[in-house]
């Protein structure tokens, strides 16, 4: 989910910086004058690379997890969701690069039409997708806080509200779907390292905002959870069921 770095050329993903062109810099481990001390994000990009990629681990483990235990395989289809809310928000993969470095980088995930701005910690990607559908990304980073929100736009009318915030443990994170056909739902993240939990709530109304004091089992709030700990597997399926189980991963990821 880190891509849009790892997209810009060379010597392009930082254009107040254009002597460093020799450089190469990996997703996530830009080089950047906001970077005042090591491990702290440079900016909305670098910050949203780190949370994507500690946040796809854990939805992995969960879903390799379910898939294969005995009588939670379709389970597993539940954080299915996660992922396609994803493509929603690759557009804050390019948060802070820069109108320039950021422009291409869009134009290269096959975004049309697509209009990029920043002013201070707020960042907006207007775009028309393949099909000819419209979107726009809106976006808020507080950068003492490692936080970001975004909202997005469909047609002009508010679909998603995703957002996360670093922790003492690690991340937690939200996101607020309004699906085309007038369902509302409610997804909950925390993760340490690679233990968490992830919840899925059916909801009538926006969350409120994440403060950063939320803990490990917050998403345990959820109608319907799972958690790892260790190998330590549990949860409360859609239809009320509690699951336990120890989970054992596959040699060589198979």
């Amino acid at each position: 989910m880190g891509g849009c770095v790892g997209n810009v050329p060379s010597g392009k993903n930082e254009p107040e910086d254009e002597g460093k062109s020799e450089e190469v810099v990996q997703p996530g481990q830009q080089q950047d004058e906001g970077s005042d001390k090591a491990g702290s994000p440079a900016n909305a990009s670098e910050s949203f690379a780190a949370y994507s990629e500690a946040k796809g681990e854990l939805v992995t483990i969960l879903t390799d997890a379910l898939a294969k235990n005995p009588g939670t395989e379709m389970n597993s289809m539940s954080l299915l969701a996660v992922a396609l809310v994803d493509l929603a928000v690759i557009p804050a993969s390019c948060f802070g690069l820069g109108e320039e470095a950021a422009t291409m980088a869009l134009g290269m995930m096959a975004l049309k039409d697509v209009v990029y701005s920043e002013n201070g910690n707020q960042y907006s990607v207007k775009y028309t997708n393949a099909e000819g559908e419209q979107y726009e990304l809106q976006g808020v980073y507080d950068k003492a806080a490692d936080a970001l929100r975004c909202t997005s736009l469909f047609d002009g009318k508010e679909s998603l509200i995703w957002e996360y915030r670093k922790t003492s443990f690690g991340y937690v994170g939200q996101f607020y779907v309004t699906n085309e056909d007038g369902t509302r739902y409610v997804y909950k993240l925390a993760v340490s390292g690679m233990d968490g939990a992830l919840g899925i709530s059916e909801a009538s109304a926006a969350p409120p905002a994440l403060t950063g004091s939320e803990t490990i089992d917050f998403p345990k709030q959820s109608t319907e959870w799972y958690a790892i700990k260790g190998d330590a597997v549990t949860g409360l399926t859609a239809d009320g069921k509690e699951i336990s189980f120890v989970y054992t991963p596959s040699e060589n990821g198979e």
